[in-house]
Formats: C-alpha cells, structure tokens, sequence
C-alpha cells in the first residue's frame, strides 16, 4: 500500500488543529487571571494609609476623660456620705432610784444622769442626736459642725457648746436651766414636726413648758431670768438644796425617788399667796423618801405625803 499520496494531506489537519489549540484560553486560566488582580488591588488598598482626623481622635479622649472624671466623683461622693453618716459613737443607758449615773461621750462631752432616767445618743461627723426621758445635765463640747441636739417627745433642745440642765420626766412638763453658754428650745408639732415656738436661753436662764396653753396666743414655754442656778444640785449623787423653793424641792425628791408627793390638807397661807418658802438642806443616798420628807416638812412647817 502505497501512503506517500496521503501524508501531505495528515500533516496539514494536524498543524490546523494544533494553531487552534494554542488560540484556545481555558475557563480556569481566566479565573485565576482575575483572581491575581484582585489580590494585587486588595494589596494596593492596604497599603494606602488611611487619613488622620485630629478632631475625631480628640472626641475620643475626652470622652473617655469625661468617664474617668466622673467615675472619681461619684466615689468620692460616696465615700463623703459614708463618712458623715458614719456613727463615731452610741450608747444607751438608764438609771433607777436615787441613782446618778456619769457617761463621758468620745467628743468630749459629758452626761449626768439623774434618777429614774434614760438616755440614747448617736454621734457621727456631722451630727450629736440624743434622746432623753428623764433628767440629764450636759456639759457638751464645742463642734459647730455637729451640733448637739437633744430630743424628749416633740420637744427638742440645740446647742453648740454650752452647760445646761434637762428635765423632761413622764407626766412632766419640759423644764431646761443654762449653767452657761446659749441654747435653744423649740416645740414642734407632734405629727408634722413643724416648729410652732422657740426660745433661745443663756446663762441663767430657764424655759418651762406650758403643755396646754389655753389660746393660740398664750406661750408655750414661759421663761425665767436670773433664776438660782445653785438652788437644786443632784450631779454628786447627794440631793442638796441652797435657798431652794419648794415647788423644786418637791420635783426634784420625786424624780429622785419615782414618787409623788402632797401636801396634806389646805396649802399654808405662805403658798395660797405664791410666796414659796425654800429650803437649804442636803440629803445622802442612804436616808429614804419618808425620812427625806419628814426632815422638809418639819424645816418649812409643811405636812408632806408620799404617794407611792
């Protein structure tokens, strides 16, 4: 068989074929090419630097400033709180008959309890809050920034620094004598605590309770000057009386003893006509209510009884 004839024709199909192919650009080599430029932009894009804006960079810092700042007020405005309501020193203390207790409060200030009374008492930085039932004298330090504030029923009694007796027994009415220095009584309403009178009292002087003023204009609290400051003295636990009147006498044994006393029969003429004898006399722990009364009534002339 002769092929010489038909390899020209051969050769010419397979180059035909063979230009063809090398015209021909695959599916995956066109997405590769435009794989590899996109990477080269992603790389381009990076490595621009973006712009710096001074202003936004500026907010920033101030605002986290303004957080820190007012982080340190709020905890310091907590701690401040805490501090003044802080209780420095409590206590709470009673006494029986013909007992006189002293109590000495970590500011300095002192309390004598009389007989048959109770006290409580708060002190924080910026307050000194005692509550009374009975009598007390006080000798209170002086810390204008914690004032002294003494309190029995609606009744309540400031002061800064200053010497001064309270009594505000049950069925009593308030009674408050300044040794020296300057404080102030006022009455406030039972239910809203509006204040309804004040006095203010400095040495010597004293304020008594009306606890039922017959009008609106009558006062409640009838002040005394120059009053005898001397005249009733319980503090060393001895009852002694200097030129005392009877009217103090009397309270002052039956606070001591939880007692109330009478006068037997009609009133001497002495006392019908409010001129009170007084008496100057002093009386230990030891003697009794009794014996007390039969030692006045014998030196004023006056029959005394003990209602127990």
């Amino acid at each position: 068989m002769d092929n010489s004839n038909n390899k020209p024709h051969i050769d010419s199909e397979f180059q035909e074929v063979w230009d063809k192919a090398g015209e021909y650009t695959y599916s995956f080599e066109s997405s590769n090419d435009q794989a590899w430029e996109k990477f080269q932009a992603g790389l381009k894009q990076a490595d621009t630097p973006k712009p710096f804006s001074i202003w936004k960079n500026t907010q920033q810092i101030w605002r986290v400033a303004a957080a820190i700042t007012l982080l340190a007020i709020g905890g310091w405005a907590f701690w401040y709180n805490q501090q003044k309501t802080a209780i420095l020193d409590q206590g709470n203390f009673a006494t029986v008959n013909q007992q006189v207790k002293q109590i000495t409060l970590k500011d300095g200030s002192t309390i004598t309890l009389n007989s048959n009374s109770t006290v409580k008492y708060i002190l924080t930085k910026n307050s000194r809050n005692i509550e009374l039932q009975g009598m007390a004298h006080f000798e209170v330090a002086k810390n204008p920034n914690a004032p002294f504030t003494i309190k029995s029923g609606n009744n309540q009694v400031t002061v800064l620094g200053t010497g001064f007796d309270v009594r505000s027994y049950n069925n009593k009415p308030l009674q408050v004598s300044v040794n020296h220095g300057k404080v102030r009584v006022e009455k406030l309403a039972t239910h809203s605590g509006t204040l309804l009178e004040s006095a203010i009292l400095t040495k010597g002087m004293r304020a008594t309770e009306n606890p039922h003023p017959k009008t609106k204009q009558e006062s409640i609290f009838t002040v005394e000057s120059n009053i005898n400051i001397d005249a009733v003295q319980w503090r060393e636990g001895t009852l002694s009386f200097n030129d005392a009147p009877l009217a103090d006498v009397i309270n002052a044994v039956e606070e001591r003893y939880n007692v109330q006393i009478e006068i037997i029969g009609n009133a001497p003429k002495g006392l019908r006509n409010n001129q009170q004898p007084t008496l100057t006399a002093e009386f230990n722990n030891n003697q009794t209510v009794d014996a007390v009364c039969a030692v006045i009534s014998k030196a004023l002339e006056i029959p005394l009884t003990v209602v127990k």
